[in-house]
């Protein structure tokens, strides 16, 4: 699956997106990059805007993009039996990447879909491959944040799986507040384990106490 041809302009007016443009140019204003890296980010590195109810990557499909996330909010989940299992939301700040169906260029176990509009960064695994070629340096800080982040989603994962759907129901308050302004309580209850009555429950329990 190619990445999704999302438009980078105003439907309505025709117009370059300002938003876009200023993401863009943030990019290229790093301190941490030298001159030749970011014009290779220039060059190669395209930021879009994502309409609602989008598909990043559907399960079953292979994932040839990573995208990093300044704006929105993306449903990760799978379906069995017919049914859909949210197990996590990302929001700004978030990258999305697999590195299992990357390296193996295996079929995506889970659908990436936007829940809200999002504007992405779209960096494709060819582009990574002559980044690292060009630039060694960048291999070695991105294993270091790619294992950085394994390592906080392992100990977030175990968190979860300790939890109670009343103490996971509060980590998502105080960790991901704008999920509630985002995302339907029904995916919300989802990614908790309870159906959308229990959520309900536990609110109002919550609302009392």
């Amino acid at each position: 699956m190619q990445p999704v041809n999302f438009s980078s302009r105003s439907s309505a007016a025709n117009q370059v997106d300002e938003e876009v443009l200023a993401i863009q140019q943030s990019l290229l204003q790093s301190p941490y990059n030298l001159p030749e890296e970011k014009d290779f980010f220039a060059e190669n590195i395209e930021v879009r805007r994502v309409p609602k109810g989008e598909f990043l990557i559907r399960q079953g499909q292979r994932l040839f993009c990573s995208y990093h996330l300044f704006k929105g909010c993306v449903r990760e989940y799978y379906n069995k039996d017919g049914e859909e299992k949210t197990i996590g939301f990302h929001t700004a700040g978030d990258s999305l990447f697999d590195g299992g169906d990357k390296l193996n260029q295996e079929a995506s176990s889970v659908n990436w879909e936007t829940v809200s509009e999002c504007i992405v960064s779209v960096f494709t695994h060819e582009v990574e491959k002559e980044m690292y070629r060009r630039f060694p340096r960048l291999e070695s800080l991105c294993r270091m944040e790619t294992e950085k982040q394994y390592s906080s989603y392992k100990k977030s994962l175990h968190q979860f799986l300790d939890s109670s759907p009343e103490e996971r129901y509060e980590n998502l308050i105080e960790t991901k507040p704008e999920l509630f302004q985002l995302v339907p309580l029904y995916h919300i209850a989802s990614y908790l384990g309870v159906t959308p009555e229990s959520l309900s429950r536990i609110r109002r329990r919550m609302k009392v106490s």
